[in-house]
């Protein structure tokens, strides 16, 4: 009799601290106000419930689909299967955490002028420890971040891509600066686009900012955005390694199709920038999206539309490495 109890009683201690870790085991609904306070009033109740989820790799809370008869604060609908995930574009808010949920779940007498993105990544001083990442809109749905955008062949971005929004206020034309990016942010990108390059066979140079995509409207995630520390740690995205900056290793690795230029030719230069996926119709802006990902990039001083024979030599070894 003492055995059995003991048993009852090692159960019922035990059962309440399993740790579960999939997602599906813990769909307990909360008002986002609770989860983060720093962004919402107590008082405000924006109605957006919220519970925890991992998505692999990376703890986070999920927004849970509004029922009737607030259908229309979901601004998403399913993607059609055949449309695979080939991009995911990455953007800069210019919002607060706060404001950037609420615009992505406003209800609009408007629908087609909804926005949204699958996830947004708050700053350590909006959110807690594993609260950060917030997922408005599923994968398998498609949500409105690209708007009227191209990438290679591609011009409905939406139906094809993932769309991650930074929280991060861009540039300050006042003092002529950029806002930095908190490492945690960068580590909850770089974790979280690795598994989704993997997951959905996404090519280097399909891992792409809003100003590739749309350069004539766009300049976010911005010149400050770490590509190369993104490529180096997590191995995402399209960058040169070192031996690469050399013109016979190129040719060596990727044979490319055309010499390598010697005098900077801004006529040549975008047309590499169209092959390259660029979309060309406004070359400044095109040559200043480049510009922003690969030769200025950390650089916000060389930032403008010049070509040099640094930019001759990286969009001609990047068309030789990604698009042959």
């Amino acid at each position: 009799m003492k055995s059995f109890i003991y048993i009852v009683t090692f159960h019922l201690i035990f059962l309440p601290f399993f740790d579960c870790t999939n997602t599906t085991c813990d769909q307990v609904l909360q008002p986002i106000e609770i989860i983060y306070p720093e962004c919402f009033r107590p008082t405000e109740q924006t109605e957006i419930m919220v519970h925890k989820e991992y998505f692999n790799p990376v703890h986070g809370y999920a927004i849970s689909p509004f029922k009737s008869p607030n259908e229309d604060r979901n601004h998403f609908h399913h993607r059609n299967v055949n449309n695979k995930i080939k991009i995911i574009v990455l953007h800069f808010t210019v919002l607060d955490f706060g404001t950037t949920v609420k615009e992505f779940t406003s209800k609009r007498s408007n629908t087609s002028r909804n926005v949204s993105s699958h996830y947004v990544i708050a700053r350590p001083t909006e959110a807690r420890t594993h609260n950060q990442l917030l997922q408005v809109v599923p994968e398998n749905c498609v949500s409105n971040h690209a708007g009227i955008s191209l990438w290679g062949n591609y011009s409905l971005i939406n139906s094809i891509s993932i769309g991650i929004e930074i929280v991060n206020y861009g540039y300050n034309a006042t003092n002529d600066s950029w806002d930095p990016f908190y490492q945690d942010q960068i580590r909850i990108v770089g974790l979280m686009v690795a598994r989704m390059v993997d997951q959905y066979k996404v090519l280097p140079h399909y891992v792409v900012g809003h100003s590739d995509i749309a350069p004539n409207r766009k300049i976010d995630p911005g010149v400050m955005f770490p590509w190369r520390k993104l490529y180096k740690n997590y191995g995402i995205g399209a960058w040169l390694d070192n031996d690469e900056m050399n013109e016979t290793v190129v040719i060596a690795k990727y044979s490319p199709s055309t010499p390598c230029p010697s005098t900077p030719d801004q006529k040549l230069f975008v047309n590499y920038l169209g092959v390259y996926g660029y979309n060309i119709s406004d070359e400044i802006q095109a040559i200043k999206a480049f510009k922003a990902h690969f030769t200025a990039n950390q650089k916000p001083k060389l930032y403008n539309s010049l070509i040099t024979r640094l930019e001759m030599y990286w969009i001609w070894a990047l068309v030789a490495k990604y698009s042959h």
